[in-house]
């Protein structure tokens, strides 16, 4: 009797041992099927980051080419926008908007400016272009390039009718490139890299002269009378 009891201890003993040893190597099965996919998953998050690191650098890198002609434009880093770096001085009214020696003071200066920025830009989408058709990292990079005017507020000044006017002299702009240089950023061969929008902040937006507004100082305020250029990267599909 006594021996069939040590026979059913040992052989329970060994049962649990065994179902003890099946639980432990199930969970250090387990265990490591976690920490083997917490692993992939940061090196995952590690390299998407790297990708997303080198991109923007890339992006970063775009933009600084903007800065290769000064007497042309210059980035405004405050507002991350290019201006003109020269003035364009249309003259006082709303029938003032379009690109011509009728409604610009020193007009032939002004377009041998206006036709450079034009070639510039140009160039530097074309850059744009060929890198992302080259490039497979930048493949889902595109870019919204906004071409906005602005006007002076004035005594006596509208600001619905200003709002207009400036409209009217970005779109201007745009035809005067397109109609004068063959330039049209609006083109088909543009549409996979740049999204072209004309658009008019009348006496609005950031970053103007004569802030904050002075009514008498007119020869500040006169100098909003000028065009903005925003391209701005869009990431994604």
């Amino acid at each position: 009797m006594e021996e069939k009891r040590k026979d059913f201890f040992w052989t329970s003993y060994v049962d649990l041992m065994t179902a003890l040893f099946a639980i432990v190597l199930v969970l250090f099965v387990l265990t490591y099927y976690q920490l083997n996919k917490e692993k992939k998953q940061i090196e995952n998050e590690k390299r998407i980051k790297e990708q997303e690191a080198a991109l923007l650098n890339k992006v970063k890198a775009n933009l600084k080419l903007f800065e290769a002609e000064p007497d042309i434009f210059y980035f405004d880093t405050t507002y991350n926008r290019i201006q003109l770096a020269f003035q364009i001085k249309f003259h006082r009214g709303l029938n003032y908007f379009h690109i011509n020696q009728n409604d610009i003071d020193s007009f032939y200066q002004t377009k041998y400016k206006l036709d450079e920025l034009g070639k510039k830009l140009k160039s530097i989408i074309d850059t744009f272009k060929l890198q992302k058709e080259s490039d497979p990292t930048m493949k889902d990079i595109s870019y919204l390039m906004v071409i906005s005017g602005s006007a002076s507020r004035l005594k006596g000044d509208n600001e619905y009718d200003n709002y207009l006017l400036s409209y009217q002299r970005a779109l201007s702009l745009y035809y005067y490139w397109k109609n004068n240089l063959g330039i049209d950023f609006d083109s088909p061969q543009y549409h996979g890299i740049i999204e072209l929008q004309i658009s008019g902040v009348g006496f609005g937006g950031l970053g103007r002269f004569n802030y904050p507004y002075n009514p008498n100082n007119i020869i500040e305020e006169e100098k909003n009378q000028r065009f903005i250029i925003n391209i701005a990267p869009k990431i994604g599909k």
